[in-house]
Order: C-alpha cells, then sequence, then structure tokens
C-alpha cells in the first residue's frame, strides 16, 4: 500500500508537493568563494569520501571548482550532527519509556533520546518539551517513538522525526528559523511535515483510519494517484485503510454553559446537553494542555470526571464529527474547591433533627435555613456560622416547610459557600 505525504505550512508560506519525500531527506547549501567539494565533505559529512555522491547528485563537473552562489543539495543520511535534546516536562500516570528491548517507567525531568519511545497507558499522559520550544503531547493508550532527534552541524539545522503507531499526538511547532528545519511526524500511512503550526495526528487502531486536524497553519497532502488536497486551518483530514482520503471543515467550538463555574462537589462534571453525539473531554493544569490529568469521550450529557484535588484546571471540549475528525476546541478555566455538603431530617421525640456532613479543606461553617410555606419570603429559621453538625426544633407550628444546609468553606484566602438542593418535610400534629 502507498504512503501519503501531508506537507504542513505556515500560511505565509508557499505549498509545494513537488517530490515531497525526497526533499525532505535533503538540506540545501548555498556554495560561497572558496568551498570545495572536498572541503564540504571534510566539514559537514560523516566520510569525506562521500563527496563524489554530492558531486554526482548536482551534476558538478570539478569537485574543486564550484560556482559562487550554485545551490546543493545534500543527503541528511550522509551528513554529521549532534544528538538533539527532547525532555519529559509532564508525566502523569503510568507511562513507560522503551529503549530498544528496554522499558521502564518514566518520569517528569527524564530526557530522551533518537531511537527511545514513550507509552502511554489508558489515563495516562506525558509531554515532550524539545530544543527549539516545540511541545508534543502525548494523551492516553499511545505509543510514539523518536525516529530521528539531531542537530547536523552544517547550518546547526535541527531534525525531528517522531512516529505514533498508536494514539494520538499533539504538535504544538515552534517557527523553525532555517528552510533546513524540519518537523515531521508520522502515521501508518501519513508523513505530517510542519513549519511552525498546531496540528494534531492520530491513529485509530479499531477503524484503522489515520487522521490529522489542523487548528493553525496549512496542510496539502499528496495521495498516490497524484491528487493534492489541501487542507487549510481549521480543517481536518481522515485517510481510510485502502488509502482514500476526506478533507472537512472541523466542528466549530462548542458553547459549554457553565463549564468555568466553581466545582465543589465530590465529583467534577460538566452538562454536555444538546452537543454533539460524542465529544472528546479533556483536563488539564495549564492553558496549554501539556500537562493533561484526565480525558474521555463522552457520547451522553454528562461528563464526570470524579474527585479531584483541589486546583485550578482547564476544560477542553472537542465535538466529533460522523467521519470521526475532532473540531475545533473550546476550552474554559475552572477552579476546583471541594466542599461538599449532604443532611437528612428525621422526627425523633425530642422534635424534628436535621443532621448534616461535608468534605472540604479549611475552616468550614456552616448555615441552616428552614423555610415555611414557600421560599420566596425570609427564612422561617436563619442560622449562620454553626460547628455543630445538628440542628434540633421542636415545637414547629403544623405545615409544610423547606431547609437546607450551606457549607462556607474558608481556605487559601478564599471563602465559597455550597448548599444542599431544597428539601421539604410536613409537620401534622397527631
Amino acid at each position: 500500500m502507498g504512503k501519503l505525504a501531508l506537507s504542513v505550512a505556515t500560511f505565509s508560506l508557499a505549498i509545494c508537493l513537488c517530490a515531497p519525500a525526497r526533499a525532505e531527506d535533503t538540506i540545501s547549501y548555498k556554495v560561497v568563494r572558496g568551498d570545495t567539494l572536498i572541503g564540504l565533505a571534510e566539514k559537514y559529512m560523516l566520510r569525506t569520501g562521500d563527496y563524489r555522491i554530492i558531486q554526482k547528485r548536482n551534476r558538478i563537473a570539478d569537485p574543486r571548482m564550484i560556482p559562487v552562489g550554485t545551490t546543493l543539495k545534500l543527503p541528511r543520511a550522509l551528513l554529521k550532527y549532534q544528538p538533539s535534546m527532547a525532555r519529559l516536562s509532564s508525566v502523569k500516570g503510568q507511562v513507560t519509556m522503551i529503549d530498544g528491548s528496554t522499558a521502564k517507567a518514566a518520569s517528569s525531568g527524564q530526557s530522551l533520546a533518537e531511537g527511545q519511545a514513550v507509552k502511554t497507558s489508558g489515563g495516562s499522559f506525558a509531554s515532550l518539551l524539545l530544543e527549539d520550544g516545540s511541545r508534543i503531547s502525548v494523551p492516553s493508550n499511545t505509543d510514539l517513538k523518536i525516529v530521528r532527534l539531531r542537530r547536523y552541524i552544517l547550518e546547526s539545522a535541527l531534525d525531528y522525526d517522531f512516529q505514533v503507531d498508536r494514539g494520538s499526538a499533539r504538535s504544538k511547532v515552534a517557527p523553525l528559523k532555517s528552510a533546513n528545519d524540519r518537523y515531521q511526524v508520522r502515521t501508518p500511512r501519513a508523513v505530517s511535515a510542519v513549519r511552525g503550526t498546531d496540528f494534531q495526528t492520530r491513529f485509530d487502531e479499531n477503524t484503522n483510519r489515520d487522521f490529522a486536524e489542523v487548528d493553525e497553519g496549512a496542510l496539502a497532502v499528496g495521495v498516490k494517484s497524484g491528487e493534492t488536497l489541501s487542507v487549510p486551518a481549521g480543517n481536518g483530514l481522515a485517510v481510510n485503510a485502502d488509502g482514500s482520503a476526506i478533507t472537512e471543515a472541523l466542528l466549530p467550538p462548542l458553547n459549554i454553559e457553565g463549564a468555568g463555574k466553581l466545582q465543589n462537589d465530590i465529583s467534577v462534571r460538566f452538562a454536555l446537553s444538546d452537543q454533539k453525539p460524542a465529544i472528546r473531554v479533556n483536563i488539564a493544569k495549564d492553558a496549554g494542555f501539556e500537562e493533561q490529568i484526565a480525558e474521555q469521550i463522552v457520547s451522553g450529557e454528562t461528563a464526570d470526571f470524579g474527585n479531584l484535588d483541589d486546583g485550578n484546571y482547564f476544560f477542553r471540549a472537542r465535538a466529533i464529527s460522523a467521519n470521526g475528525l475532532e473540531g475545533l476546541p473550546a476550552t474554559y478555566a475552572f477552579k476546583r474547591r471541594l466542599n461538599s455538603v449532604s443532611g437528612t431530617a428525621g422526627a425523633s421525640d425530642e422534635g424534628w433533627v436535621f443532621k448534616w456532613s461535608g468534605q472540604g479543606r479549611g475552616t468550614i461553617r456552616y448555615n441552616f435555613q428552614l423555610f415555611k410555606g414557600n421560599t420566596d419570603g425570609p427564612a422561617f429559621v436563619d442560622e449562620t456560622g454553626l460547628t455543630a453538625q445538628q440542628i434540633i426544633l421542636s415545637e414547629l407550628p403544623d405545615g409544610d416547610y423547606y431547609w437546607r444546609v450551606g457549607s462556607v468553606q474558608f481556605a487559601d484566602g478564599e471563602t465559597n459557600t455550597n448548599w444542599t438542593p431544597l428539601e421539604k418535610i410536613i409537620v401534622a400534629s397527631n
């Protein structure tokens, strides 16, 4: 089966599909006064004798006499280089670093080298920081291999090449400083080469399809038939198992009401009613989603992330189209301050007993309110600043009542209050 070659460039660059794979395998060098092929080979190539390959490929008659200004194409595989740097800037959960046949648990701050791989399990995440400031976010259930991670001696050109065999990787690529810098991500049937952009590449084992979604930049795709597909920012591409491709506009950002509200209940939940059938939702500690802590694909009306630690977080949602492409992101900042409260009410010989309990950090005080008849007017009983977790009311007149308990939390210089839902009791004389 033939490969697809994906070339990605920023809007300010021309999109070119002229022999993309061959062009990417060379570095361009403009000859200056005094250059000879032998001298260039001694300085920049692994083997001096390989100057003959350069001479033949560039049709140079005399290796000692090259016209000034001539542009030479030098194969990357023949060039001297220094190892570049990649560092695990964030690790959560079960993340494994694989080096040949050796596998060991990865940790934040650890350096990675060419030829090594990162594997994330379910509910686990990792982020890589590269030498030029580019970042790769590796979500759950992903196998990412570092094919190349080097800086050539010639023009100090960078060469980053990654391979996604399973799962996905989101790349935020710093603008490349040299035309010879290269950043590419491979999936089984595609190669995405970029020059300063924000995009995601994925391989779905269940559907046996490759995906690319571009938030910033532009994407051009050359297929086996010779057809060229242009995919601008805000669009996506799906490559089927037979090599055919689908392009479409990414679904717009979702409007999720209340997504930025304070999360103080035991479970962190987001209401997704009236949204698309499937949504990918993520939570991270940073707006760039490099320190992810949770991810789900939700088909129902609620995304439930359970009991998260107190902190400041970011929630992101992407609607998934019928073709499996993930839409443009909607991102919301929210605070998590656990301050849950629940209560019960019952009659006793002493009167009506109201009990409650709560969870949360800091100093907690409770407010108790009881309304008679309805909740429109002032409370019939309104007790504030309680440290006890119960109150007994005797000799209540007959009638319908509504009650609730508020937990007032003082922590980290902030105050927040969480109320139980109003509940009804009926007081009737025997």
